[in-house]
Parts: structure tokens; C-alpha cells; sequence
């Protein structure tokens, strides 16, 4: 009878691939322009889809599947994909996918693009590596843009930075205590500013991200201004940075002749955003300046203070508004909950008086909290109001 060796594993090695992917102009254009003069898009995508396709070509070390390989499945999402799929494309109005006389799985986009308001365009789509027969997901993404076309090349612009951060502890009050800032912008034609009676202005506000807005009357009322007696928006805008942690503003703009024309009519937008932080170079630290040596009953009385610095300059004490500071003791003994000592810059006691079992021993420290805004009190969604002030509040972080 033959012997039967044990059987022996073939490992079998497969490279991995490098590929180049993107997404493919098939016809149509990416870049529209916007003709503010006949209020059409050229070209017009309505006429004249954008016919997107994606691709990926594949460098195979093995050269088994080198080369520009099929596109297995694709999905199309306008912007970036979300996790609930709720932007995904599907054919309507807008957008076909797979139209007849189209590439399988291209996308073919008929929707124009307002002026300054880039889209986005993602594909997350597969192809197969036939060496193993596994798919592999690729994801992509390509711009599509609108300019605006004007015959006297009209132009926006403001006198402060695209991004503006305000440091509390720099501000100077006025005799209102309030931070006032002020952004101004101009309509131009060219380098030719144009007459305040010629251009007609319009402010939005932006907070924490939560999208575009109009400012309401409460806001008016209490920490922005810009509006003239007839109630229309002026080149200027002004604001209280107390109320403000990270908001944006944006000016929109329409040059005209006769009647004033409405917001929906502007034709420019430039954007500001303001951010009141306190510095990141900010350090604290606490030191002992009083009880020293503590006697054995530990009814010394001690003394600390909280010691803030800035880029090593000590923060003096005309700035305590802007921080919240609570002292609080720790027993070294297991279990014992710390326990607030009392608030300030400093803070004096006996330790005896805490309760704390000597036996043990404790130690102290500061939590020091930040002035983050200052916050309108409001009741039932309305500001309340005292001696015809708004009632505000201190928020600390």
C-alpha cells in the first residue's frame, strides 16, 4: 500500500493594485455663467446637461487587470453623502441616471447653480478586482460652479477680514459697557465706488452654523444696528460682540436706477465671520500665601490665590468678570467627596472647618471657568425685559 504524505498549504500572494479615479466631463460643462443682464444661465443645463461619468484605471503588478476597468455600481449624492442617504440623487427634473443613449451608471445633471454657490457632486461607485472577485468601493467628487457676468464687472467688498476673532479681554467698553464693532462694505463698478442713493444694501446673520437668516427685531433692538430711519439697510453694520461667540454676517448688494429693488434681487454677497474667544495662551495656576504651616488641630487659616497669566503677563483683577473661579478641597482619604470652598480670586479658611479627618491630609485647587457670551434671558421665547434693559446672563465654559 502507497504512504500518504501530510498535506502541505500553497499560499498564494496577490498584490495589491494602485488605480487612478475620477469623474469624467462626457458632455456639457462643470463652469455655468449667470448673465445679469437677461437673467439667463449660459449654457443653460436645462438645454444643455452636464454628463458626468465616473472611471478608474488600475496599474496591476500581476497585469492581470490593468487598464480602465467597468464600472459595477455607482451612487450619486448631491454634496457629501449623508448618513441617512437623504441627498442621494434619483431621477426627476434635475438629474437621470442611465438615460437612454447614456453610459450605464452616468449621471446626466440639468440643474443650473446659483451664483456662488458651488455644488458638489459625489459618486461612491465599485468596480470588480477579478484576481480575487471582490468588489472595491471608490469615492469621488467634482465642483460645479456659476460666475456671474456683468457688462460693468460689479464687485462687493467689506473693510474687515473674512474671519475676524475678538479677544474679551483686549475689548474696550463704551460707557454702555458694550463692545462695539462695525463692518462697512461698498458696491463697486469696476474701481469706481458706486453712490450710496445708487446701491441698495442688505445684512444676514449666521450663528453657530445654523444657516442663513434674516435678523430679527428683538436683535435690532438690542445689539445690532444698520437700518435708516425708513427702516432699509444701510453699507454699515454694527453689533455688540458681548452677544456674539461665533456668528457670521453677510452683506448682500444690488446696484439700481429708480426704485429700490428687494433682497431677493441682490446680486453680490460677501461674508464675515466673527468669533469671540478667549486667547489659547491663557494659563492658571494657584499659590499659597497665607497658613503656611498648619498645626496638627488644623485650625490655621490659609490663604490662596488664583494666579492668571496671558502670554506670561499676569491678568489683573478688573478682568475677574471673565473668569468664574471655584476653590474646592480634596481629602486624601478614599471615598470622600470634594467639597466647594467658596468663589474668587482668592480664598481664605481653616481647614478644620471642612470636616475633613485630619488623619488623612487634603489638598486644594481652582476650576476656573471662561467667559464663553453674554445671553439674552428670555421667557416663553420672548426677552425679558427690566427698566426697558434686556435681562442678560454671564455664560462661562
Amino acid at each position: 500500500m502507497a504512504i500518504k504524505t501530510q498535506q502541505k498549504d500553497i499560499p498564494v500572494h496577490v498584490d495589491p493594485i494602485s488605480f487612478i479615479a475620477d469623474i469624467k466631463v462626457l458632455s456639457g460643462n462643470i463652469a455655468q455663467t449667470y448673465n445679469q443682464d437677461t437673467k439667463e444661465y449660459e449654457p443653460d443645463r436645462s438645454v444643455v446637461p452636464c454628463l458626468l461619468m465616473p472611471y478608474v484605471v488600475v496599474s496591476d503588478p500581476e497585469k492581470m487587470m490593468s487598464g480602465e476597468r467597468a464600472v459595477t455600481g455607482v451612487e450619486w449624492y448631491e454634496g457629501a453623502p449623508k448618513a441617512d442617504g437623504s441627498n442621494r440623487i434619483a431621477n426627476g427634473d434635475n438629474y437621470v441616471i442611465s438615460d437612454e443613449g447614456t453610459p450605464t451608471y452616468s449621471l446626466k445633471v440639468k440643474k443650473n447653480v446659483p451664483v456662488n454657490s458651488p455644488m458638489q457632486i459625489f459618486a461612491v461607485y465599485t468596480i470588480t478586482d477579478t484576481r480575487k472577485n471582490t468588489e472595491v468601493k471608490v469615492e469621488r467628487s467634482i465642483n460645479l460652479y456659476t460666475s456671474l457676468y456683468d457688462v460693468k464687472n460689479y464687485s462687493l467688498r467689506i473693510d474687515q477680514p473674512k474671519s475676524l476673532t475678538i479677544d474679551p479681554l483686549r475689548e474696550n467698553a463704551d460707557t454702555s459697557g458694550r463692545w462695539m464693532h462695525t463692518i462697512s462694505a461698498q458696491l463697486y463698478s469696476g474701481l469706481q465706488a458706486i453712490p450710496d442713493e445708487n446701491a441698495a444694501y442688505w445684512w444676514q446673520i449666521n450663528e453657530n452654523n445654523s444657516g442663513w437668516r434674516d435678523i430679527t427685531q428683538d436683535e435690532l433692538d438690542i445689539y445690532i444696528s444698520g437700518k435708516d430711519s425708513s427702516g432699509n439697510w444701510t453699507k454699515t453694520l454694527s453689533f455688540d460682540a458681548r452677544f456674539i461667540r461665533n456668528t457670521s454676517f453677510r452683506c448682500m448688494a444690488r446696484n439700481f436706477e429708480g426704485t429700490r429693488p428687494t433682497m431677493s434681487d441682490a446680486s453680490l454677497s460677501v461674508v464675515c465671520t466673527v468669533s469671540v474667544k478667549m486667547p489659547k495662551s491663557l494659563n492658571v495656576q494657584i499659590r499659597q500665601i497665607a497658613g503656611a504651616k498648619v498645626n496638627s488641630s488644623m485650625n490655621t487659616t490659609v490663604k490662596f490665590e488664583c494666579v492668571i497669566t496671558d502670554n506670561r503677563q499676569v491678568v489683573g483683577t478688573d478682568k475677574d468678570k471673565f473668569f468664574y473661579i471655584t476653590w474646592k478641597g480634596h481629602s486624601g482619604k478614599p471615598g470622600v467627596s470634594d467639597k466647594i470652598i467658596g468663589n474668587g480670586r482668592t480664598i481664605s479658611f481653616i481647614p478644620s472647618s471642612l470636616g475633613f479627618d485630619k488623619s488623612y491630609g487634603m489638598s486644594i485647587y481652582a476650576e476656573v471657568g471662561m467667559y464663553a457670551v453674554t445671553a439674552l434671558v428670555t421667557s416663553n421665547g420672548k426677552v425679558i425685559v427690566n427698566n426697558n434693559k434686556a435681562v442678560t446672563a454671564t455664560k462661562y465654559e
